[in-house]
C-alpha cells in the first residue's frame, strides 16, 4: 500500500471517529510501513553453549523520496543510546548493517559493521566497525547501574524519520549513480547542518526487519519492525548526530488513534482518537510521549511457550518497553509506570498465568520468578528490554541456572517455573502494578472521542483510561533433531523460530 492510499485510510478511519478538520494522530501500522520503527531486540551475546548471536538489522525506503532518518541504538537495562547516526536513505534504497560481538571477550561492548554505500552522518560505517558507546549511563551522566561495556550487547533500535530532502542539489547527492555510491555532498560533516533547514514533513513508506543469527549453533529467525504512521504531521523533527533527539517524546500533534477488539472493558470493538498532555512533573510524561505509548497499551501478553525434553526446546519472551525512559528516572515514575529506576532496575509487578494444551492451568506463585535483583520485589520485570525464561525444572528447561536465558543467552533475564509435567501450551502475563492495573494512560477529555466499529453509534466525547504498559516483541523457540543423516554420518539439526505476541487491551469506556 503506497504512502497516499495509507494517509487515505487514516483519514476515512478519522472520519470514521467523527474527527473534523485536519487531524492526525498516531497510529501503529497494520501494513508494516510506517514514519518510525521500533526493532524490539538485538543481541551479540553467546547461548547457552557458549557460541555467539550476530543481529542483522534492514530497513526499505518504499518511496521515491530521500528520506533523512535517524537510527539509534537503545542498550536493554535502561534504554541509554549506546549508538546513533543519521542516513541518507534515496528512492527505493535499502540500508542493512549487523551488530556483532567487537571481541571474544564477553566482556565487550557490541559493535556495529555495514557494507552498505548509502549515505551516513558522520561517515561510513565499514567492515572495520564501530563499537557500541557507554557514555550516556556513564560520568555526569550516570545512572544507577553498572557503567560496564556489556551492557550494549542486548538491547534494541529505534528508527525515526525525520523529514524528505527536496529535489535538488542535497537530494541528488543521496542518489546512487549506478552500479556505484552516491556522492553524499553536502550531507555529511558539519556542512550537513544545512539539511535540517530545507527538509520537508515525514512522509512514511519504511519497513525493517530483525534477523538473530546464531551462526556456529545453526539457528536464526527473523521479526518485521513494529511500524507507526504519523509520527510528525505539519513540520519536521531533525537533529544532528550526538544527541537523544528525536524521539517518541517529539510525537506531533500529541494525539493517537487505536482500534481494539472487544475486552474486560468493553463487549464490542471500539476506535479511540485521544488527546494528551503534559503530566505535572518535568521532563516525565510528555503528551508526545503519551500518544506513542497509547498505541502499544496493552494489558496483557500472550504466546506460547515449548519446553519438549525429546527435542530439547527451550522457550524466550522478548518484552521491550520503548517509552519506558521517557516516563520514569531515579526519584519518580509515571503513570502508567510505577516503578523509578535504581540499582535493581526499575521492575514492574506481573501475574503469570500459564496453560498446557489441554487445558490444565496454574499461576505462578509470588517469588517464582528469579533471579530477582538486589531489592526487588518477586515476580517482576526490571529492564527496558527484560527476557522472560520459561523453565520447568527437566534437564532440559531447568529452574537453575537462572541466567543466561537458555535461548538467547541473555543477562536482562526474568525466569519463570511452570508445573513440571507442562511441556507445552501458553501463557499470559498481565501488568498488575499499581499505575499500569489502577490509574493507566488517561487522555484529556477535551478532543477525545470513543466510537464503535459494530455499529453506526455516534463519536462519544470524553477521557479514556488505557490500562496496561506499552510493550512490544516475542516469543523465540528452539528445535533439536539429532536423528539427521548427512551423508553417512549422523548429524545434530538446530532450530530456532519466532512468533509475535497476541495481547489484551483493557480501555474505557
Amino acid at each position: 500500500m503506497n504512502t497516499f492510499k495509507r494517509k487515505a485510510l487514516a483519514s476515512a478511519v478519522l472520519g470514521t471517529l467523527g474527527v473534523v478538520g485536519s487531524a492526525h494522530a498516531i497510529y501503529q501500522d497494520p501494513t508494516n510501513l510506517g514514519e518510525a520503527l521500533i526493532y524490539p531486540y538485538y543481541t551479540v551475546n553467546n547461548d547457552p553453549a557458549g557460541n555467539p548471536f550476530n543481529t542483522f538489522i534492514s530497513v526499505i525506503n518504499t518511496t521515491a523520496s530521500v528520506k533523512v532518518v535517524k537510527v539509534r541504538f537503545r542498550e536493554g537495562k535502561a534504554s541509554a543510546e549506546v549508538f546513533d547516526f543519521n542516513l541518507y536513505l534515496s528512492p527505493n534504497d535499502m540500508w542493512t548493517g549487523a551488530v556483532i560481538p567487537s571481541s571474544t571477550d564477553v566482556t565487550s561492548p557490541a559493535a556495529l559493521i555495514s557494507a552498505d554505500l548509502s549515505c551516513i552522518n558522520p561517515g561510513p560505517i565499514g567492515l572495520v566497525g564501530q563499537q557500541f558507546r557507554n557514555y550516556q549511563y556513564t560520568g555526569l551522566t550516570a545512572d544507577l547501574l553498572p557503567g560496564t561495556l556489556d551492557r550494549t550487547r542486548e538491547g534494541y533500535l529505534e528508527i525515526f524519520e525525520m523529514g524528505v530532502l527536496p529535489p535538488g542539489a542535497l537530494a541528488t547527492a543521496a542518489i546512487h549513480v549506478q552500479p556505484g555510491a552516491p556522492t553524499c555532498t553536502g550531507l555529511t560533516g558539519a556542512v550537513a547542518g544545512t539539511v535540517g533547514s530545507v527538509l520537508l514533513p515525514p512522509t512514511g513508506g519504511l519497513m525493517g526487519t530483525g534477523t538473530i543469527i546464531n551462526v556456529t549453533s545453526g539457528r536464526d529467525t527473523m521479526y518485521t519492525a513494529n511500524a507507526f504512521g504519523a509520527w510528525v504531521v505539519g513540520g519536521t523533527a531533525y537533529s544532528d548526530i550526538g544527541n537523544d533527539a528525536p524521539n517518541f517524546s517529539a510525537t506531533t500533534p500529541a494525539t493517537s488513534i487505536v482500534v481494539s477488539a472487544p475486552n474486560a472493558a468493553t463487549v464490542v470493538p471500539n476506535a479511540y482518537f485521544s488527546t494528551w498532555a503534559d503530566s505535572a512533573i518535568a521532563g516525565l510524561g510528555l503528551a508526545g510521549s503519551k500518544a506513542a505509548s497509547a498505541t502499544m497499551m496493552h494489558s496483557d501478553v500472550i504466546n506460547e511457550y515449548i519446553l519438549d525434553s525429546a527435542t530439547a526446546s527451550a522457550t524466550d519472551w522478548v518484552l521491550t518497553f520503548p517509552t519506558k525512559r521517557l516516563f520514569v528516572n531515579g526519584a519518580t515514575a509515571v503513570a502508567p509506570f510505577t516503578a523509578p529506576l535504581t540499582a535493581s532496575g526499575a521492575c514492574e509487578v506481573i501475574d503469570l498465568t500459564f496453560f498446557n494444551r489441554e487445558e490444565g492451568t496454574s499461576s505462578a506463585p509470588p517469588g517464582s520468578f528469579s533471579p530477582l535483583p538486589p531489592g526487588a520485589a518477586a515476580n517482576t520485570l526490571c529492564w527496558e528490554s527484560t527476557i522472560l525464561s520459561f523453565r520447568n525444572g527437566t534437564t532440559t528447561a531447568p529452574s537453575t541456572p537462572a541466567t543466561p536465558s537458555l535461548v538467547l543467552g541473555s543477562a536482562n533475564v526474568t525466569t519463570v517455573g511452570v508445573t513440571n509435567t507442562y511441556q507445552n501450551g501458553w501463557a499470559e502475563v498481565h501488568f498488575s502494578g499499581v499505575n499500569a492495573s489502577t490509574i493507566g494512560l488517561v487522555s484529556v477529555a477535551a478532543g477525545s472521542t470513543t466510537t464503535p466499529m459494530v455499529s453506526a453509534g455516534a463519536a462519544a466525547p470524553g477521557a479514556q483510561t488505557f490500562h496496561g504498559l506499552p510493550v512490544v516483541g516475542f516469543m523465540v523457540r528452539t528445535f533439536t533433531n539429532g536423528t539427521l543423516h548427512c551423508g553417512t554420518a549422523s548429524c545434530v539439526g538446530n532450530y530456532l523460530g519466532s512468533a509475535s505476541h497476541g495481547y489484551r487491551n483493557v480501555i474505557s469506556p
